[in-house]
């Protein structure tokens, strides 16, 4: 919805003649107000016809809104000139320097800052976007409705009818305004009455108490420091402050993986070389792993209308945070998440009950979110980002049990493999978790960590359970990277909403064996979360425990496995042909072929965090063989801050085997052959 506010002295509609084939009653001849009158001229828009009353009560707050604005701009202007005043009595004592600032007027008298009557006026010149429903025309009466039960004075133009019309715009600092108004179905989604608590390791339900500055009491046997960071982040504000530069940014600039372009949207990265070999060496892991758990593969567009009241019934959850396409006459919103489209697609196929669980998974590229200026930090949030994305449809809620507890594990492992540290949590509903507490207890339990529990009154939104890994950044901030939910309103026709109005649904159905039409159980599983949040979180989490573990990436993912290294230029053809070998098992290796010391190449290696470190001297040359520095990645120091293991004068084959252990089941990747020397490398920034 579009709506021009004009502050007018007085307004005159005359009515011509009919516009449409069945136009609103317009009784007599004109309408004529007097007095200080607020014109509010509305567009109805395609998706505001979802829903009349959402879309009206929006309108009428707006034009409340923009009533209090005008009626309240005098008193601003006072207490302005008081700020002024007390600035140029400082200045005239000599409290502080500078010359005096002048008071501001009012353009108009005071008493024409107020509005004595409002009139809503249908006008489709505001967008091209217009609603084709028959219900738009209910859209101005019931503004004005609204606004007359607020105590205001109200009317409306009817809708379908030629009319000619007289105003006086008053002209004041905030006579005339423009409001666009995305329908925003808006249920009750702030859990107001949650209890938190901690899961030990052993199973144990602790409360969280808290002191007189609001810090977290030590719990029994729990004695992790970094988990009560994490405590703290959860249960406390988890917005990063702005003031402080992300770590994982040094990081990204220094090894050339991405970073941000001035010409571009804020939060949109340009990946380099060595970032885009990253991502899609865990794009290709996360696939490789849900394909042999049984998920067949979907790719949904990234664009989709807003026409369909299916999806209108989505977005209009999320109005602030959708990114709008114009195309000629029509316009469409970028994918807010893949949901929307893939279910629409399970409402229109003839599911059998064989199929269950039918687990589809799809590579966002991408998922956009209008993030607030405040809520962007690196890779930690952005306003768009590539989602790996899991559904799974289960016949029941006994089956969907069952599937979330082997997606738990699936979970688990991936996190691991990846390499990172992660903090359970589970956020369900008190009816739920009285039922199911048994088996959730066993897969805290088997973490051996504890894990925070979030318990709700009622349900939230549409799912009954979410469980979420986390992650804790350099400075202590968690964030989710990968979760599930139980999700059991999605698939229905209709839902009813807390004021008793049905909401339409995706209506996914499927005859089972019983001849019974039912609707699936569904999960919502991002099994790592998003691809830039986990490059932060690992990045985050080396640079977090730096002092105690020995930062990398491991073997199967760090852009650059090994790192060749010769003492003298007279090994150089030996390291090329070694170089060649290494490639052509698909393995990346590059060669550091500067004229520098054998020392200051090794310190590089060390920088750039390489898994495997090849020394080539002479003794090697001679005999055709390899030392190897091994990085001792995510474990402790050795001593004296020994970061790798020395293996000396072995085969080249010695390297081949190591490599293959720790690449073994995941994907490979070539490095492309300018990136294989450093005379060749390309370098992105200056």
């Amino acid at each position: 919805m579009k709506i021009l506010l004009i502050h007018s002295d007085g307004v005159e509609v005359i009515k011509q003649k009919p516009a449409t084939s069945k136009p609103q009653k317009f009784p007599g001849k004109k309408i004529k107000m007097d007095g200080l009158v607020l014109v509010a001229y509305v567009s109805v828009e395609d998706q505001d016809t979802y829903d009349t009353d959402i879309i009206a009560k929006q309108g009428a707050d707006v034009i409340e809104e923009a009533i209090l604005l005008i009626t309240g701009f005098p008193e601003k202007i006072r207490e302005k000139n008081e700020e002024i005043r007390k600035h140029n009595k400082k200045i005239e004592s000599g409290e502080i320097k500078g010359k005096p600032r002048n008071l501001v007027e009012l353009i108009k008298e005071r008493d024409m800052y107020r509005v004595d009557k409002v009139l809503v006026y249908p006008w489709a010149h505001l967008s091209k976007f217009l609603s084709n429903d028959n219900n738009a025309m209910e859209v101005c009466p019931k503004i004005a409705k609204l606004l007359e039960e607020k105590g205001i004075e109200a009317s409306f133009s009817p809708f379908g009818w030629y009319k000619s019309f007289k105003i006086n715009c008053i002209g004041h600092e905030v006579a005339e305004m423009y409001r666009d108004i995305k329908l925003a179905i808006k249920p009750e989604e702030e859990v107001k009455n949650s209890v938190f608590k901690v899961i030990t390791p052993q199973g144990k339900e602790l409360n969280i108490e808290l002191d007189e500055e609001k810090e977290i009491l030590p719990l029994e046997d729990i004695k992790e420091e970094d988990f009560y960071l994490f405590l703290k982040s959860e249960l406390g504000a988890r917005r990063v402050d702005k003031d402080i530069e992300p770590a994982h940014l040094k990081v990204l600039r220094e090894f050339e993986l991405l970073d941000w372009k001035e010409n571009t949207e804020k939060s949109f990265p340009t990946w380099y070389t060595k970032g885009v070999i990253m991502k899609n060496l865990i794009k290709n892991f996360i696939e490789d792993r849900l394909i042999d758990y049984g998920a067949i593969l979907i790719d949904t567009p990234v664009m989709y209308t807003v026409k369909n009241k299916k999806l209108t019934a989505q977005t209009a959850r999320f109005p602030a945070r959708s990114y709008w396409v114009e195309s000629g006459k029509d316009r469409f919103l970028l994918r807010y998440a893949s949901d929307f489209l893939l279910f629409d697609l399970f409402s229109q196929m003839n599911l059998k009950p064989q199929y269950f669980p039918l687990r589809a998974y799809e590579y966002e590229q991408y998922a956009f979110r209008r993030e607030q200026e405040g809520e962007l930090s690196g890779l930690r949030r952005l306003r768009a980002f590539i989602m790996p994305d899991m559904h799974t449809m289960c016949k029941d809620l006994e089956s969907s049990i069952d599937e979330f507890k082997k997606q738990y594990e699936l979970i688990k492992n991936l996190e691991m493999d990846l390499g990172i540290k992660t903090y359970v949590t589970f956020r369900v509903t008190k009816e739920f978790y009285a039922e199911n507490k048994d088996w959730i207890i066993n897969l805290i339990k088997s973490e051996k960590h504890p894990a925070l529990l979030e318990l709700w009154e009622d349900r939230y939104y549409y799912y009954i359970l979410k469980f979420e890994r986390n992650v804790l950044s350099a400075h202590g901030k968690s964030a989710t990277l990968a979760t599930n939910q139980i999700d059991v309103e999605s698939s229905l026709e209709y839902m009813k909403d807390t004021d008793g109005v049905e909401r339409q649904k995706y209506n996914i159905s499927f005859t089972d064996t019983d001849g019974q039409i039912k609707h699936p159980i569904i999960l919502h599983n991002s099994p790592t979360g998003a691809i830039e949040r986990v490059l932060w979180g690992l990045i985050e989490s080396a640079i977090r425990n730096k002092d105690k573990l020995v930062p990398g990436f491991r073997a199967w993912l760090s852009p650059i496995q090994v790192r060749i290294i010769t003492v003298s230029d007279d090994q150089n053809e030996y390291a090329e042909k070694v170089l060649d070998i290494i490639n052509g098992e698909e393995f990346r290796a590059d060669f550091d072929d500067r004229e520098e010391t054998v020392g200051k190449k090794i310190r590089q290696s060390e920088i750039d965090w390489i898994p495997y470190t090849i020394i080539i001297g002479k003794k090697e040359q001679q005999n055709q063989t390899i030392s190897i520095r091994k990085r001792l990645i995510g474990e402790p120091f050795g001593p004296k801050k020994q970061t790798s293991n020395q293996i000396n004068d072995v085969k080249l084959d010695k390297l081949l085997e190591m490599l293959e252990d720790d690449t073994r089941n995941f994907p490979k990747y070539k490095l492309p052959k300018p990136f294989r020397k450093f005379s060749t490398k390309v370098y992105f920034r200056k």
